[in-house]
């Protein structure tokens, strides 16, 4: 027999965001998801080995930082 699996939780763990959820939860594309990290325009992320997440409080100051109060403003 083969002794369980340990897992490890912390509440940062428990609280980080995929790719997919966040792609899902802002109603876009994982491809815009994925391009936004490569071009640096997205929230910042956490690279765990070769996945990728986003803590909420990431993904909260980038939102917040993407309001504007025209159009006409640069981004």
């Amino acid at each position: 027999m083969s002794s369980p699996a340990i897992v490890i939780t912390t509440p940062l763990l428990d609280s980080l965001i995929t790719p997919d959820t966040l792609a899902e939860r802002l109603g876009t594309k994982r491809r815009t998801v994925d391009e936004w990290r490569i071009t640096g325009k997205g929230p910042a992320f956490i690279r765990i080995g070769r996945g990728v997440r986003y803590s909420p409080e990431a993904v909260d100051a980038w939102l917040l930082s993407q309001q504007r109060t025209s159009t006409s403003e640069e981004r």
